[in-house]
């Protein structure tokens, strides 16, 4: 999947589209938006940060993030929130 992008242009040059499965990303849809020749998954939802996002799958799955993950997902939610104030 990508993460917290969908526009080719912020793409990894090393990232083939066609093993592109999904996208989850909390940014609008703009122009340069990944193409794909089949369906993928697709979560784009107007929360602070995809890290959120995450947080909600694991929560509504009733699953628990291992510790380095939870912490990964709280920094990245503070960066892209701006310490919750953004």
């Amino acid at each position: 999947c990508l993460v917290d992008h969908q526009q080719t242009s912020q793409m990894n040059p090393a990232i083939n589209p066609d093993n592109v499965v999904g996208v989850i990303d909390h940014h609008a849809l703009q122009s340069k938006t990944i193409v794909t020749d089949r369906p993928i998954i697709i979560d784009i939802r107007p929360w602070g940060s995809m890290s959120t996002i995450i947080a909600h799958t694991f929560l509504t799955h009733q699953r628990r993030p291992q510790v380095n993950v939870a912490g990964m997902l709280l920094c990245a939610i503070l960066s892209d929130t701006l310490n919750l104030q953004g």
